[in-house]
């Protein structure tokens, strides 16, 4: 979807003026400047750890900078206070996700809503509901927030931060867990913001998105500023370049041989669970499988079926042995190993070190007679981090304080370190995670793929499954509905199957 520019006013809505911020001996902004005009949709890119959750932060009040100004609607944001800003007329839609799971979905907007403005708390539900209504959300108003897959909190993260009717919107990575469905409704979303003189700030990983939506783009790399461009001229190449300080060739890793032994490592036979099924499926050795579909179309919970993660029926072998998927150490025992997309939740433990995240599965490969080598456990993480290229100051600093990407590269050191690997289930590997990151991620992937172990890839990304993947499967209610080769891999074939009518006739045609 492309932007269609709308008249944009001279003025500002948000100015931030010579920015600086440092964590300890960490300078993460150095006089950092950008302007958001009323009715522009403005990028703000980089790769993680370049400062931008940092300059977010410092825009909506939640972070003090030690030099620089804020400016919201024309006032000066006297003092760190999100109250403040949020009064000022700015809004924040989260990345981490700032709701009460426990809580009911109308609790939540409830809250997020300036007192004001709030009905009686009688009529919460209803009121609520016509929100969603408004913003074709097909949501309950009732259903706990914690209930709701990861792309429809996403959204309400975007509708929370609009009940205070903000002059300036903040977008902090607003579409790692959407579907192009839901990306193009975002940015139809967006653009009426706009157009009604709403200043969007939009912060994204993904390139292709930004440069689709915005007027404008600035760029940081390593805490600095790289400039302010114009969208319309600017290539992504060039984009790319300037976020990492380098030319990147922007090609994936080689398919060469790749997927292309005989023997079967995973085989699910008549596989169900409460969103999906009966599946059968066989993925050989050494290839790269994507799951593909509309969010909700049961890819995540057939995914977590076979990690023994969710209930489920049928049969699953792994390396001609049957899998016990009563819980997730059986599956763990023959070799399936989970890479979740909720990292802070499910995959690393953010009050420990790199080293603990790294080797709490293996620990026994570096205990003798009840000791553990620390020596030896330090040498392997050492070495991994290199191979992975993982930015951290030391090995036992905590993973909370490492960016996105490097988090994700923590929770993936384990598979490097286990010996017993035999299926990596990769989901959404790269959500919320920088380009150079990125491709980091893809190389680690192919390597254990080269090294015999086969991986499952779910992604909301069809070009990333199309660039990764030897096959890709594509899911429709709870059903494989098509398949598509190496040779068919593309975006469009991609999207066509997950939203067109063609992959319910094959398959009906199979039957």
């Amino acid at each position: 979807m492309s932007a269609q520019p709308a008249p944009i006013s001279t003025a500002p809505v948000l100015s931030l003026r010579g920015i600086s911020k440092r964590f300890g001996a960490v300078q993460a902004l150095k006089d950092v400047s950008l302007e958001c005009r009323a009715g522009e949709i403005h990028g703000v890119v980089g790769e993680n750890g370049s400062g931008k959750s940092t300059l977010l932060g410092i825009a909506s009040g939640v972070l003090a900078p030690d030099a620089g100004e804020v400016e919201i609607a024309g006032r000066r944001l006297a003092r760190a206070s999100a109250g403040d800003a949020q009064a000022m007329g700015l809004g924040m839609a989260y990345q981490t996700f700032s709701g009460v799971l426990e809580l009911s979905v109308a609790e939540n907007v409830y809250l997020s809503t300036p007192r004001s403005q709030r009905p009686a708390y009688g009529r919460m539900e209803a009121w609520a509901a016509e929100i969603l209504e408004a913003y074709d959300l097909p949501v309950e108003a009732g259903a706990q927030m914690g209930s709701l897959p990861l792309a429809q909190r996403q959204m309400l993260e975007v509708v929370k931060a609009l009940q205070s009717e903000p002059k300036v919107l903040l977008l902090d990575e607003p579409t790692t867990s959407l579907g192009p469905e839901e990306v193009e409704r975002l940015h139809a979303l967006a653009l009426e913001l706009a157009a009604r003189g709403v200043g969007v700030i939009y912060v994204s990983h993904r390139l292709p998105e930004v440069l689709s939506v915005v007027h404008r783009v600035t760029v940081l790399r390593d805490g600095v500023g790289q400039g302010t461009y114009d969208a319309a001229d600017m290539p992504e190449a060039r984009l790319v370049a300037l976020m990492i300080g380098r030319p990147l060739a922007q090609a994936f890793p080689d398919r060469a041989g790749a997927g292309g032994r005989a023997e079967t490592t995973l085989e699910v036979a008549g596989l169900r669970g409460e969103r999906f099924g009966p599946i059968d499926l066989k993925v050989t050795r050494g290839e790269i499988l994507g799951v593909a579909g509309a969010e909700g179309n049961g890819q995540l919970p057939f995914l977590h079926a076979l990690a023994g993660v969710e209930r489920s029926a049928g049969t699953v072998t792994c390396d001609g042995r049957k899998v016990d998927l009563g819980a997730p150490p059986g599956p763990l025992r023959a070799g399936i190993v989970l890479l979740s997309g909720e990292r802070a939740r499910e995959s690393v433990f953010t009050v420990l070190g790199v080293r603990a995240n790294a080797t709490l599965q293996v620990l026994r490969r570096f205990t003798r007679a009840g000791w553990i080598s620390r020596g030896a456990e330090r040498r392997t993480v050492d070495d991994v981090v290199r191979r992975l290229r993982i930015r951290t100051a030391s090995i036992e600093q905590p993973v909370g304080y490492l960016s996105g990407g490097n988090q994700q590269k923590v929770a993936l050191a384990r598979p490097f370190l286990r010996g017993d690997v035999k299926v990596i289930i990769a989901i959404e590997p790269t959500q919320g995670v920088d380009v150079g990151s990125r491709f980091d991620i893809y190389e680690a992937l192919r390597a254990k793929a080269d090294e015999g172990v086969s991986v499952l890839v779910k992604s909301s990304d069809p070009i990333e499954l199309s660039g990764i993947c030897d096959r890709v499967l594509v899911m429709s209610r709870g059903r494989i509905v098509d398949e598509l080769f190496a040779d068919d891999l593309n975006e469009k074939a991609i999207v066509e199957a997950m939203v067109g009518s063609k992959a319910t006739t094959r398959q009906e045609a199979s039957l």
